[in-house]
Formats: C-alpha cells, sequence, structure tokens
C-alpha cells in the first residue's frame, strides 16, 4: 500500500494482509520500503532485524549489491528472512526484505564503495541501471512468490521508483478524511507523472471512526479522483493498535483470529478476497502479483 500522507496504516494493513495471504496458502514476500522499518520489525522482531542490519542483507544493502554490474539474482534469497511471521498459521509461507535506516543515503554509500565493477558519473547514471538489474528481480519474485507486497514510506523515493518498475498494481490505504484523501490524489498524479504502468486496484479505508461525521460521509460518496475503494473498511480499535505493537513481534500466536480478533480477521479476508477478485478483473495473474502496499 501507498500513500503521501503517513499514518493511515499502511504498514499495519500490509502487515495483516501478508499474513492473511499467507495462512490462504499463499507464498507471501513483504518487502519493507521504509527507512523506518517497522514492517520488518513488526514481522520478525527487533533481534532479527538487528541482526539483518549487521549482517548487511537489507533493502539497502541488496540495491548496493545490484549496483554491481556482475549482480545475479541467485544472491536474492540471502537478504530475506523466512518465516517471518508471530503467526504460526502463515509462518510457513511468509517471508520478509527487511528494510536500513541506511536507505536515505544509499547514493553516497555507492559514491562511496569500493567492492563495485564500475563507477557512475551520475545518480542518473545508476538509476537507469538499477532500472535493468529490476527486471532480474521481478522474475526471481514471480518464480518464487505467489504475492508480493512493498510497505513504501509516505514519499515516492528511489527504492519506491524502483519497486514501481515491476509491480502489477497499487493499493492505497486512506484514512476517510481531507488530508488523507489529498495525499491519495497527489499519489495518483505523481504515479501518471512517471509514467509507471501501474493497475490502481483499490482505496482502502483505514482507521474508520463512525462517531466521525466526514468519515460517515467520505464512505457513503467517496471523492471521484481516488482509487475505487474497497467494499470493506477497516474500523480504527485498540485491537488492531495492539496488533501493530512491536513489542509483540516475538510472541507466538496460533492463527490471524487469535491474533487480530475474527471480526477483523474476517474483514482482511473480505479484502482479500476483493483485490483476488479486481486482479482478475485486470487480467493480472493472481498468483504472480506484485502490490505497492
Amino acid at each position: 500500500m501507498i500513500n503521501l500522507k503517513g499514518g493511515v496504516g499502511k504498514t499495519a494493513s500490509t502487515i495483516a494482509l501478508a499474513e492473511t495471504l499467507a495462512e490462504q496458502n499463499y507464498r507471501t514476500l513483504v518487502i519493507d520500503a521504509d527507512h523506518q522499518s517497522m514492517a520488518g520489525e513488526l514481522l520478525v522482531g527487533q533481534p532479527r532485524m538487528l541482526a539483518a542490519e549487521k549482517s548487511r542483507t537489507t533493502l539497502h544493502d541488496l540495491f548496493l549489491a545490484m549496483a554491481d554490474c556482475n549482480f545475479e539474482e541467485a544472491s536474492l534469497p540471502r537478504f530475506i528472512l523466512q518465516a517471518a511471521s508471530s503467526v504460526e498459521s502463515a509462518l510457513e509461507n511468509l517471508d520478509v526484505l527487511p528494510c536500513s535506516f541506511r536507505i536515505d543515503d544509499f547514493f553516497s554509500n555507492v559514491a562511496r564503495s569500493h567492492r563495485l565493477c564500475r563507477s557512475y558519473s551520475s545518480e542518473r547514471e545508476l538509476q537507469i541501471h538499477l532500472g535493468k538489474q529490476m527486471k532480474k528481480i521481478g522474475r526471481w519474485f514471480n518464480a518464487n512468490y505467489d504475492f508480493v507486497l512493498v510497505d513504501c514510506p509516505p514519499s515516492v523515493a528511489m527504492q519506491v521508483k524502483m519497486m514501481m518498475r515491476i509491480a502489477d498494481g497499487y493499493v492505497i490505504p486512506s484514512v476517510p478524511d481531507q488530508l488523507s484523501i489529498r495525499g491519495s490524489e497527489n499519489l495518483v498524479e505523481r504515479i501518471g507523472k512517471y509514467g509507471f504502468k501501474l493497475t490502481a486496484l483499490g482505496t482502502l479505508w483505514t482507521l474508520y471512526r463512525e462517531q466521525i461525521s466526514l468519515h460517515r460521509e467520505m464512505i457513503r460518496d467517496p471523492y471521484s479522483k481516488i482509487p475505487q475503494p474497497f467494499k470493506t473498511v477497516i474500523p480504527n480499535s485498540t485491537r488492531m493498535a495492539a496488533a501493530a505493537d512491536p513489542r509483540n513481534a516475538t510472541e507466538r500466536i496460533a492463527h490471524c483470529n487469535a491474533k487480530y480478533g475474527r471480526a477483523f480477521a474476517d474483514k482482511y479476508r473480505d479484502i482479500v478476497e476483493e483485490m483476488l477478485q479486481r486482479c482478475e478483473q485486470h487480467a493480472i495473474p493472481v498468483r504472480e502479483v506484485m502490490l505497492t502496499v
């Protein structure tokens, strides 16, 4: 999911959807593309995240490896943490490619690297090279996963642009208020401006509060310039806040019903069903889908 407005539940929704897909026996990969690295920490806990940072096996380090002209996609598995969930019923089918705070300094890190087989005269030249490398990455994802979900920061950063080159579609999580809608509208304009060939699968209403009249109005009459909202709406609740608490990441939970509560787990199952239907409508193979989330 992606939105240029922060605080709309992108990461929490990414994790819940990924665990729901994995529980339904879809091989699922979460790519944490946010320098805050919250998706990775929520999935594997702080100790494994710190180990990935120490061993230099994060998304930043993958892009650094891709900057080398000798990079081959066969090296991808070393950057991926397997069995990435506290939900036992999803554990076998869910992996994560964690992020790092260092990704904000990627271009300067490339310039300082002495391990590359070539140097780059400009950031533009490096971006072109990485874009070509992304084709290898996309082929490997399709061969090894049914779904790839990318948790994006509230910006169209370098790593987001790279993922958009190979993604099939995007979902916009959004609070039903004016600021979040504005971020959604700006995002749609940016994607068109950059020329990415992405399908807008829909807007996912999150953090909905029935007692707020504006929320009710937005749900009844959504803004026409944003992707068609999914019918399923995710309310604001303390149960979801607890599920998104990184302190609980290493506690084993039997299944999604136990983690999210049956009512919320069913909502995410309904969203998955809607997503699959929209993938079918847009002729996107449902077992080879990459979504920027």
